[in-house]
């Protein structure tokens, strides 16, 4: 990781390439999400939405930076405009779990229970359900394999093909095995 020295020479860089004095903040998406949780955390909430807007310019489609504007919008009360945010967020990704959590809470805000409802439903049909967490964890520990594919990032381990048996030899050992339990069922007298 680099030093202090080594970063400011980074940020110095930065500043150059932006056309903007070392002490002027860059106008990189991930340094201005992060200049916009200082903001936010000093009270500066104005400085904070445009630091946001700024992201937005770059990355329109950034459904994390839009579901962040319409939550500020939301704890300011201005229950519009974060409507609009999270309904941008839901053109970007129509199941977005938090974009509809937050507009049943702003639809209930302007006083749209209708509309609240709606978005409670989609809320619920997309959440996560943790009572089958329970139910599949015995099962999933006992068989890693099947917990692997359950993964949202997971590696699939191959071997090599002499240790797979083929779909053609599995195909025989199962007529194979029917026609035993055929004869040993016709002569233990079932046949008859």
């Amino acid at each position: 990781m680099p030093g202090p020295p080594r970063r400011k020479a980074i940020r110095q860089a930065q500043c150059k390439f932006w056309g903007q004095s070392p002490c002027a903040e860059a106008r990189i998406g991930a340094g201005e999400l992060f200049l916009r949780a200082c903001f936010e955390g000093r009270g500066q909430v104005e400085e904070a939405i445009a630091r946001l807007q700024s992201v937005l310019e770059q990355y329109p489609r950034d459904r994390v930076v839009r579901n962040e504007l319409g939550r500020i919008y939301f704890l300011q009360k201005r229950y519009a405009d974060a409507v609009n945010e999270f309904q941008a967020t839901l053109a970007i990704d129509p199941e977005d779990l938090q974009a509809h959590y937050n507009l049943m809470l702003c639809y209930n805000g302007l006083g749209n229970d209708k509309r609240a409802e709606e978005h409670k439903v989609r809320y619920l049909r997309y959440k996560a359900d943790e009572s089958a967490q329970a139910l599949t964890g015995p099962y999933r520990q006992a068989h890693p394999e099947d917990n692997n594919e359950r993964q949202l990032i997971h590696e699939h381990v191959s071997g090599t093909l002499a240790e797979a048996p083929s779909a053609v030899g599995k195909k025989k050992a199962k007529r194979a095995a029917a026609k035993n339990s055929i004869v040993k069922s016709a002569a233990a007298g079932g046949g008859r």
